[in-house]
């Protein structure tokens, strides 16, 4: 079922296409809609797969559908639980001149939150490191960002993750240099999905964005979003399928602790009776 999900959803991704590409690599692993967050992904755990945004214009009093022409493709990567690395490739064609984009996002976590305790998840970043890097040339994209993430406890909410950083760029209010952005996640396991859903409100230097993920078992992700809810004529929707290998690691590391414990049992039974026949 898995394997067919996977067929279907990746040539829509590849038909429909980009009106205004996302200003970030949306609906990252370790970020919500289009905000990053302090944590990052665990050493050897990935996420791939395309995203787009398309945008709903107003003609003639009629609301039509916007699409461009630029797909892109991101991969996102953990190396020893403090570094990740996002890897994105885009296809634009604006104004008719078709152009290729590369950009390498790079976030470093400082602190990490534990199960117990008040320390939050806390990371810096850049993004947009890109083609120009090498060049001597300046790179008017580049967003720097410093992030903190905690989850807290409540009664009747249960558990919630609050985000909250500064960045600039793309996270600028106006013609301020910085700016403040925040979001909030929250997950549900329903018996009927048979996976994860984490819903997501942010607010970032565009507006109000929110977003929902869907994580199967198999590690199969589709999110759908939409941008700047707080200015209508400027609403874009957002689209990502991914996989992640996050799941398989998670079922390997549960298959080998109860692979040691069944032996642990059993060393313990063969003692209990060879210590009953003496």
């Amino acid at each position: 079922m898995v394997k067919y999900q996977i067929l279907f959803l990746l040539p829509l991704l590849a038909l429909i296409t980009i009106s205004h590409p996302a200003s970030g690599a949306i609906f990252t692993e370790s970020g919500l809609v289009d905000i990053p967050t302090g944590r990052v992904l665990k050493h050897g755990i990935f996420g791939a797969g395309p995203y787009l945004s398309f945008q709903q214009r107003t003609m003639e009093g009629f609301p039509t559908t916007n699409l461009g022409n630029t797909v892109a493709i991101r991969l996102n990567f953990g190396l020893f639980d403090r570094v990740e690395v996002g890897l994105e490739h885009l296809w634009n064609e604006h104004n008719s001149e078709p152009s290729t984009e590369r950009a390498v996002n790079l976030k470093v976590q400082l602190l990490k939150e534990q199960e117990v305790g008040v320390i939050p998840s806390v990371a810096i970043g850049i993004e947009n490191l890109g083609d120009k890097l090498f060049s001597g040339e300046e790179n008017e994209n580049l967003s720097a960002f410093f992030a903190v993430s905690k989850t807290f406890n409540l009664p009747r909410i249960h558990q919630f993750s609050g985000h909250i950083g500064v960045g600039t760029q793309r996270f600028a209010f106006g013609e301020n240099p910085i700016g403040l952005f925040v979001g909030l996640s929250k997950e549900f396991q329903p018996a009927f999905a048979r996976g994860d859903i984490t819903m997501n409100l942010e607010f970032d230097g565009a507006g109000v964005n929110a977003g929902m993920r869907y994580i199967t078992s198999s590690g199969l992700q589709v999110a759908l979003g939409a941008e700047t809810l707080n200015s209508p004529e400027e609403l874009q929707y957002l689209a990502a399928v991914s996989w992640t290998n996050e799941r398989l690691i998670d079922q390997i590391d549960e298959t080998r602790r109860l692979i040691k414990q069944a032996t642990r049992l059993a060393i313990e039974a063969k003692r209990a009776v060879s210590g009953g026949s003496k």
